[in-house]
């Protein structure tokens, strides 16, 4: 969706001194596995939310997201389980372990409804290598496997703490139970190996937000935001955060790939859609996406990042400030054929 021509942009304190990165660290982002119709099957198993054996409490111990040994395997299968507990993230604000409320008329889309116990698995599929071991896992019918804390077991088994799946041919709201924070899909908003280099990404981008920034609240397309968070400032999860139209993205010093990157700011705007650590903003690019990297890239990012203005009337009814879009629609999603990559 893009900025309308109603946006109303204000000031955020506190932007000018905050630090910038692009996929800190080289992850703490999702790894995307577009899936196709001959590959193999696999299980999804989740582990406890806490405890040793948690994935979370064993990747954050150092433990690999895939290719661990046997005996760390077996380990960490003994204590799975095929039934989810949780409706939305633990660690955020909607979670519940009541399983009595999912009969009640849903506000959002729980996580066992249209759940799938197999799917397809790209052979050789690993999560992001940190603690929140995002994994999201595109079917070639269009629905997605959002994954938190992910470790790809051996016998293709896939296990996390919380797991849903996603169609992607929807608004892309926290309605779908997603796995950031703020239960927007771990997928959207990411920059995708290829957008840089060809000079577009049609879309609005993803960043996570210091706690420092931020306050306990979600605004549309948020669902939720992390529980006990630490937050200390003025931006609500699912703040939609752009570059005023003013603004000459051309004439701002940046080098080619900056002026793409500025233009998605410009035009569709960039959503916080978790908590980040420390005190930096994080903007988020599919995992292993090898165009992140360029000349003058952190000169790029903090110019970037300090022409963004809150964008103050987002809302489910005024999506993007409302008005005449600045650019068209993002093409709808395409599920795809036999050994064809998918376009979302």
């Amino acid at each position: 969706m893009p900025i309308g021509s109603n946006a109303r942009y204000a000031d955020i304190p506190g932007m000018s001194s905050l630090g910038v990165s692009l996929n800190y660290d080289g992850h703490w982002t999702a790894k995307v596995a577009v899936a196709k119709s001959g590959d193999p099957k696999a299980t999804m198993l989740f582990s406890p939310a806490v405890g040793s054996n948690s994935t979370w409490a064993f990747l954050n111990g150092g433990g690999k997201p895939c290719g661990n040994s046997a005996s760390t395997d077996a380990w960490l299968a003994g204590a799975a389980s095929t039934t989810l507990l949780y409706p939305a993230n633990y660690y955020s604000t909607l979670s519940t372990p009541d399983t009595s409320k999912w009969l009640l008329p849903p506000d959002y889309h729980h996580a066992m409804q249209d759940f799938r116990p197999s799917f397809l698995l790209p052979p050789g599929t690993c999560g992001s290598p940190d603690s929140d071991g995002f994994l999201s896992v595109v079917q070639p019918d269009g629905w997605v496997l959002d994954v938190y804390a992910s470790v790809v077991l051996s016998g293709n088994r896939v296990l996390g703490t919380m797991g849903s799946f996603i169609d992607a041919r929807g608004d892309g709201t926290g309605w779908w139970s997603g796995r950031r924070a703020s239960m927007l899909p771990s997928f959207a908003g990411l920059i995708r190996t290829g957008e840089l280099a060809s000079g577009r990404i049609p879309h609005a981008l993803a960043v996570q937000m210091s706690p420092g920034m931020m306050k306990n609240q979600a605004d549309w397309p948020a669902y939720a935001f992390d529980r006990n968070s630490g937050y200390g400032g003025t931006l609500p999860m699912g703040a939609l955060l752009a570059i005023p139209p003013d603004v000459d993205v051309t004439k701002l010093g940046l080098t080619p790939r900056g002026v793409v990157l500025a233009r998605a700011a410009q035009d569709y705007g960039v959503y916080i859609v978790d908590r980040g650590g420390g005190n930096g903003m994080n903007f988020l690019a599919e995992l292993g996406n090898p165009d992140i990297r360029w000349t003058n890239d952190w000169q790029d990012l903090a110019i970037v990042k300090n022409h963004l203005k809150q964008v103050t009337n987002n809302t489910r009814s005024t999506p993007g400030g409302g008005g005449t879009p600045r650019v068209p629609l993002a093409p709808p999603f395409t599920p795809a054929p036999v050994d064809v990559t998918v376009v979302w």
